[in-house]
């Protein structure tokens, strides 16, 4: 029992350093990737069907990614650790910010044309936000006690739950918030223009393509 007390003890003061790094292990996730998609191409023929299927579709789930986040965030922004939220996106599904994320992240796989880069990103994604949600929600047990542990216990953290959806007639919405997530969204954005910039200067021989994947 004093084992598990201390473990306890032990997220719950990691819980806001951890928090606190997010933002800053995704950038450099995020700078990894890109300066190793410098010399890597997929198979798709450029200027084939397949290819503008692809970059449509892509940019279409990344707008799906960064309307939904606004929309949570008119929810959520400046009061996520108030209270707990039982409202809008959030009463079907506890961590909705972080699945319109994965969304994105799927749009981002598209537009890069290779199957193995977008695994990759939603492996990563997968195992390093199942710690941080983790932490979150031993942060939130602590401080809301009964209420957040039913809310554990009757909405799902990943996969919505449509049939509990209900929503209020009106909310407060805090501009700052909302504003931070609309740009903090099209960040999703720049992939696209990065691959249209690197797949030019692959394609005119500026940069060495090294290695091609599926």
């Amino acid at each position: 029992m004093m084992t598990a007390a201390i473990n306890t003890t032990d997220v719950l003061k990691s819980a806001p350093k951890l928090l606190k790094k997010r933002q800053k292990h995704s950038r450099w996730l995020g700078l990894v990737l890109g300066i190793a998609m410098l010399f890597v191409k997929g198979r798709v023929s450029e200027d084939s069907f397949m290819e503008d299927t692809l970059e449509s579709l892509g940019s279409l789930v990344i707008a799906v990614c960064v309307v939904g986040r606004s929309y949570c965030s008119a929810y959520i922004g400046g009061i996520k650790n108030d209270r707990v939220m039982r409202e809008g996106p959030f009463s079907v599904v506890r961590n909705p910010l972080y699945v319109f994320s994965f969304i994105g992240l799927i749009g981002i796989g598209m537009i890069s044309e290779m199957a193995t880069v977008t695994l990759a990103m939603l492996v990563a994604f997968i195992v390093y936000y199942k710690f941080v949600v983790a932490r979150e929600e031993a942060f939130l047990l602590n401080k809301f006690g009964e209420e957040y542990a039913r809310y554990k216990q009757e909405v799902p953290r990943w996969w919505p739950k449509w049939p509990l959806w209900h929503e209020p007639e009106e909310i407060t919405v805090r501009p700052k918030f909302l504003r931070r997530t609309m740009m903090d969204g099209l960040l999703f954005f720049l992939p696209f223009m990065y691959f249209e910039v690197v797949g030019t200067l692959q394609s005119h021989g500026v940069l060495p393509i090294l290695l091609r994947l599926p």
